[in-house]
């Protein structure tokens, strides 16, 4: 798959401190859970009721009305992308700084075809969880959500498989390593390549692969549980490159409609447990041991889903959201799904 260098600006802006709200076009359909850490949102205190009205019982004593406690622990955090989608978290989910717009240019080319204009990156340290918000352009109109459905769901290395997905712009390897290794430490080899849902050949042909050895952080972990590695091969077609993908079940497809957004969703569970010694080599809390890592994808957009091009709507961006996260179930799509249910976006519960 060929296309240009996609370059975008990530728009970051923390907005509002633990007592703040939506904003004001989205105050009215904001949630009143959906944090993912199980904070309540809050709300601004209205005081008091008065306690010197007039009663025709002067015997009875008067209690006064309080208003209930707020817990800072529990007071949500509203997170912007861009000037119209919101979120509101609890205050465990903190933004963090991914540097450049993924993908690394070195694999760019072998990417899914969206084109990313902006990001949002946040963690949980006490989940051990990473969340990531981003728009981006809709190459998905002239198809539907049966070519989706079948898309997302092929190996990795078909160019538009939700673990190319996560792979090229959730947990990537970085440009530096990439650089480092087709630089300095190249290993040509023959050797056929997989099977991508269109190329079945079991020819070998000449590759080079590289294992970028992840950072200790919460995000070297969750790269590390998707890849092992990538591998760049010359084909009679051209270049390829693919991802050494680990095993993971692929759950059906879910399509959910949330506050005037209809969303696609798609889950990718590591069947493999975590080995015994993740929590110290990636400075994790907690012994993780036998747990599994659990990842989601979701596209939106404001209803209808645009797969057809609309003149008025010509122009709309889809939305994604992107969780990572790790249980002893390995079942994390309640958590997923409280936090999609927070996500707010200008004009949604119109429908326009």
């Amino acid at each position: 798959m060929k296309r240009n260098k996609w370059v975008g600006e990530v728009v970051l802006i923390l907005a509002g401190l633990a007592m703040a709200t939506f904003p004001s076009w989205a105050q009215e359909a904001a949630p009143q859970s959906g944090d993912g850490s199980g904070g309540a949102a809050t709300q601004q205190s209205q005081g008091p009721a008065s306690t010197n009205t007039p009663t025709s019982k002067p015997a009875a004593k008067q209690v006064p009305a309080q208003s209930a406690a707020v817990n800072p622990a529990d007071a949500r955090i509203v997170h912007h992308l861009a000037a119209d989608v919101a979120v509101a978290l609890g205050p465990s989910w903190q933004e963090v700084d991914i540097g450049s717009m993924p993908p690394p240019a070195a694999i760019a080319n072998f990417a899914p075809p969206f084109h990313l204009t902006g990001i949002l990156a946040l963690q949980n340290t006490k989940q051990v969880a990473m969340l990531q918000f981003a728009t981006s352009s809709n190459p998905l109109i002239g198809h539907d959500s049966s070519w989706l459905d079948a898309q997302m769901h092929l190996p990795s290395g078909s160019g538009m498989s939700l673990l190319d997905l996560i792979f090229y712009y959730f947990f990537p390897p970085s440009s530096a390593c990439i650089e480092q290794v087709l630089t300095q430490d190249p290993k040509a080899t023959f050797a056929p390549i997989p099977a991508n849902g269109s190329n079945n050949s079991t020819d070998p042909v000449l590759q080079v692969s590289l294992a970028c050895k992840p950072p200790a952080t919460m995000a070297g972990f969750f790269a590390s549980q998707v890849s092992s590695g990538i591998t760049f091969a010359q084909t009679n077609d051209g270049p390829r490159a693919f991802a050494r993908i680990g095993n993971f079940y692929l759950a059906p497809m879910d399509r959910e409609t949330i506050g005037g957004m209809t969303w696609f969703i798609f889950e990718a569970q590591r069947t493999d447990p975590v080995g015994p010694n993740a929590s110290t080599n990636f400075s994790l809390p907690g012994n993780m041991q036998g747990a599994q890592s659990d990842y989601f994808w979701a596209i939106g957009a404001i209803s209808p889903f645009p797969f057809v091009s609309d003149a008025p709507r010509a122009n709309q961006p889809l939305i994604h959201v992107a969780y990572a996260g790790v249980g002893a179930n390995g079942n994390k799509k309640a958590e997923f799904m409280t936090i999609l249910q927070s996500v707010q976006v200008k004009g949604a519960a119109a429908g326009q």
